[in-house]
């Protein structure tokens, strides 16, 4: 009888150390990052791309394509439709990736 309840012991022992251990770890998983290294640049490449500095070249290469379309320059419109629709999809993609998650 003396083995089992010795037993019993180190058992209330061992579970009252693991929740002592639980209780004092719950407050650094809750201070770690969840986020994995790599968000810091995606987020820094999001900025860029739809920034305002992005937003004031796609302006002047907006300029740039319909100064080619008014002077006439061989494939102009060509030009000017695929910057329209590059700025489109770049300026577009954070966009939707935002509204879809």
């Amino acid at each position: 009888m003396q083995f089992l309840a010795q037993h019993k012991t180190a058992a209330a022992r061992a579970l009252a150390l693991g929740v002592l251990i639980l209780l004092h770890a719950a407050p650094l998983a809750a201070t770690t990052p969840t986020t994995g290294p790599w968000v810091d640049a995606v987020t820094t490449l999001q900025t860029a791309f739809t920034g305002t500095i992005a937003r004031g070249l796609s302006l002047v290469a907006i300029v740039i394509g319909g100064l080619m379309f008014a002077f006439g320059e061989g494939g102009s419109k060509r030009a000017l439709a695929g910057i329209i629709f590059g700025l489109g999809m770049t300026l577009g993609a954070a966009n939707f990736i935002t509204w879809l998650f």
